[in-house]
């Protein structure tokens, strides 16, 4: 059975123009330094994921709130694995050889630390999103995306594109959590999300 949880049109339609909008107005003050933020008034949205894609939104709001430990309740505690984009793949395989559930709380962490002015705009935009629910436990999810995050890394792009797949699946406690992610370039020039992860990974 093929269940689709695409974006609402209205949601599609705010996220290209937020996005032309990002675009469009990044060097004239959208990202300017703010008050760093309380670590106390930290903003959390997550919900018990019993379904595949209440994964999908928790890491959109955890990407959102620059919530690393929402980030890593996506990822399955139990059996985890990250496969990054062929070129990343051969330029950092020493980092992506023992890539693990830690490992994405540690370049999340280290990113969010690197903030631009201490705090800074993030977000996740994804795109023609198919869902596909292979049993009661388990599911498929394809999605291209465009994650940006406005860091203070010189010659590090603050932007990153490419296509997701994503296998999701139930853990010992009933609830979804990511099992395999896999990483695509769509185009040579692109900067995808493995890139990312391997410039914060330390």
């Amino acid at each position: 059975m093929l269940k689709r949880i695409s974006i609402t049109k209205m949601k599609l339609r705010y996220y290209a123009a937020f996005l032309i909008f990002v675009l469009a107005y990044q060097g004239c003050g959208i990202f300017e330094t703010r008050d760093p933020q309380d670590p106390e008034s930290i903003r959390s949205t997550y919900f018990p994921p019993t379904s595949a894609d209440l994964v999908i939104d928790n890491l959109s709001y955890s990407i959102q709130e620059k919530n690393s430990g929402n980030y890593n309740k996506c990822l399955s505690s139990e059996n985890f694995r990250y496969l990054p984009d062929s070129r990343s793949q051969l330029q950092y395989e020493q980092i992506f050889i023992n890539w693990n559930i830690l490992s994405e709380k540690n370049y999340l962490d280290n990113l969010i630390s690197r903030q631009e002015g201490g705090n800074s705009s993030a977000v996740l935009f994804l795109d023609n999103e198919r869902l596909t629910q292979f049993s009661s436990d388990s599911a498929g999810y394809q999605a291209d995306y465009i994650f940006v995050f406005q860091h203070n890394q010189a010659n590090i792009p603050k932007s990153s594109r490419g296509r997701m797949s994503l296998i999701l699946a139930t853990d010992s406690d009933e609830l979804f959590y990511i099992r395999r992610w896999e990483d695509f370039r769509q185009n040579d020039t692109d900067f995808t999300w493995s890139e990312f992860k391997a410039n914060f990974s330390n």
